[in-house]
C-alpha cells in the first residue's frame, strides 16, 4: 500500500488543532460518554446475574459474552450498507437514545435470566449500527492532516474506557444500587446525545444516492483489505492477552492463591490499557509526519518482543515488596494493594505490550480513513468491525485450550516469536521499498 505521495501532500496538525475543531470535539466527548456507557453496561450485568441468579459460574457470564458478540459477527457488515445512505449523525443520536430507553428497561427485563441475554443482545445489535457509523464520520470532521491525530485521541479514549469505564462500574453499583444503576447508564447515552447536537454535519453524496456494482465495492474495499487484517490480528492478540493474563496472574504472579490471582488479572489488563493510552498520545504527538506502514511494523515488533521477555515472568524473584496502603475516596473504599518484583516486571512489558499495540492500531486505522471513499466507509467499517468481533471468538477457544495443553509460557513464546518476526520482516521490507 503506497501512501508517500500522501504524506508528501499533507501536512500534519497536532492536537491542539484537532480540539479546536469544534465538530470533532462534539463528536469524541460524544464517544467518551457511549464509551464509558458501554463498558459500565457489562460490568452491571454481571453483577445482576451474579447477585440475582448465581453467584460464582462463569458459564452465565460466557453466555452474557455470546449475547453481545453475535449481533457483532451478524449485524455490523449489514448495518454498514444502511449507514452509508442515512445521515450518520441522525444515526449516532438515535442510536444512543435507544439505547439510553433500552437501559431503562433494565428492571423489567433483569426479571428472568432469560431477560438479561435479551436486553444483552438488544444494546448490542443497536451499537452495530452507532460503531461504524461514528468510525466512518471521523474523515468528515477534520482534515486529512488532523486524522492520524483525531485517531489518536479516538484511540486512547477507547482504551481509557476499558480501564475506567470497568473500574466506574462498582461505584457506580454502590452508589445507585443495582436496582437504579441504569439511571446512571441511561444518563451517559443521554449526555453522549447532547453533545453530538452541537456537531454540524454535511451529509455526503453517498448518503443521498447509493449505486454501486459489487466489482465497484469489491475495487474500492481492496486498498483497505490489508489494513482490516492487521487491524483483525491485532485485536486477537488483544483478546488473546486477556484471556492468557488469568492464567498468568494465577499460575505466576499468585502461585498459592490462584482464587486471589482471578480477581487480580483486571491489573494486567488495566496496565495493557494504560500503555494504549500512552501510546496513542505519543503517536498522535510525535508520529504525524513518520511513515505509517514503518511505524505499524514497528508496533508489532514491540507486541511481539514483549510477549518473549513475558515468557521470563517465573525466573523473576517475588523478593521486592511495594506496598499501597488502603484508602477511602468519596464513600468508596480501595483496599491495601502490594507489588512483588515479578508484578512490576509484568505490568512494565504488559504496558509496552499496549503500547505497541497502540503503535499499530492508530497508523492503520488513518490508512483506512484515508484510502477508504467516503461513501463507502459505512459498508468497510461495517466489514472490518464484523472482522474484529469474528476474530475475538477463536482467540478465546485457542488460547483457553491451549493453555491447558501446553503451560502459559510456551503460549507466550508461541505467539510473540511470530509476531516479533513479522514485524521486523515488514521494517525490513518497508526500508527497501522506501530505498528504491
Amino acid at each position: 500500500m503506497e501512501e508517500i505521495k500522501e504524506n508528501n501532500n499533507i501536512k500534519p496538525d497536532g492536537f491542539r488543532s484537532v480540539l479546536k475543531n469544534k465538530n470533532f470535539l462534539a463528536l469524541w466527548i460524544a464517544q467518551i460518554f457511549s464509551q464509558l456507557a458501554d463498558r459500565v453496561i457489562f460490568v452491571v450485568f454481571v453483577a445482576v446475574i451474579a447477585n440475582k441468579f448465581v453467584s460464582t459460574s462463569t458459564t452465565y457470564q460466557s453466555l452474557l459474552y455470546v449475547a453481545f458478540t453475535i449481533p457483532a459477527v451478524l449485524l455490523t457488515a449489514v448495518a454498514g450498507v444502511f449507514i452509508d445512505k442515512w445521515n450518520k449523525k441522525h444515526i449516532l443520536i438515535v442510536t444512543n437514545i435507544t439505547r439510553a430507553a433500552l437501559i431503562a428497561l433494565l428492571p423489567v427485563f433483569s426479571k428472568t435470566l432469560f431477560g438479561i441475554y435479551v436486553l444483552a443482545f438488544l444494546v448490542s445489535a443497536i451499537t452495530q449500527f452507532f460503531v461504524p457509523a461514528e468510525a466512518s464520520t471521523i474523515p468528515a470532521t477534520v482534515k486529512k492532516g488532523q486524522l492520524l491525530s483525531a485517531n489518536s485521541l479516538f484511540t486512547a479514549t477507547m482504551m481509557g474506557s476499558i480501564i475506567f469505564g470497568f473500574v466506574l462500574g462498582d461505584p457506580l453499583i454502590n452508589i445507585f444500587g443495582l436496582k437504579e444503576v441504569y439511571i446512571a447508564i441511561s444518563s451517559l447515552f443521554i449526555l453522549s446525545t447532547i453533545s453530538l447536537l452541537f456537531m454540524k454535519y454535511k451529509p455526503t453524496e453517498g448518503e443521498k444516492t447509493q449505486h454501486k456494482t459489487f466489482k465497484e465495492f469489491k475495487d474500492e474495499l481492496k486498498e483497505g483489505l490489508n489494513a482490516m487484517l492487521k487491524l483483525s490480528a491485532l485485536f486477537s492478540i488483544i483478546v488473546m492477552l486477556c484471556i492468557l493474563a488469568i492464567s498468568i496472574s494465577q499460575q505466576i504472579l499468585y502461585p498459592n492463591q490462584p482464587a486471589l490471582g482471578a480477581q487480580k488479572f483486571v491489573y494486567i489488563v488495566a496496565f495493557s490499557g494504560l500503555g494504549m493510552v500512552l501510546g496513542s498520545l505519543i503517536v498522535g504527538k510525535f508520529f504525524k509526519k513518520q511513515n505509517k506502514l514503518l511505524t505499524t511494523f514497528t508496533g508489532f515488533t514491540i507486541i511481539g518482543t514483549s510477549l518473549i521477555f513475558l515468557t521470563a515472568l517465573k525466573l523473576i524473584p517475588q523478593g521486592l515488596h511495594v506496598v499501597i496502603p488502603e484508602w477511602h475516596l468519596a464513600g468508596i473504599y480501595f483496599e491495601a494493594f502490594k507489588f512483588t518484583l515479578r508484578m512490576i516486571y509484568c505490568y512494565i512489558f504488559a504496558a509496552l505490550l499496549g503500547f505497541g499495540c497502540a503503535m499499530s492500531a492508530i497508523p492503520v486505522q488513518t490508512i483506512l480513513h484515508t484510502y477508504v471513499p467516503e461513501s463507502m466507509r459505512g459498508k468497510v467499517f461495517g466489514v472490518q468491525f464484523t472482522l474484529l468481533s469474528t476474530s475475538s471468538t477463536l482467540p478465546i477457544i485457542v488460547a483457553a485450550y491451549a493453555t491447558d495443553l501446553i503451560g502459559i509460557i510456551n503460549i507466550l513464546f508461541l505467539v510473540g516469536i511470530p509476531v516479533a518476526l513479522f514485524g521486523v520482516w515488514g521494517i525490513l521490507k518497508n526500508r527497501r521499498a522506501n530505498k528504491q
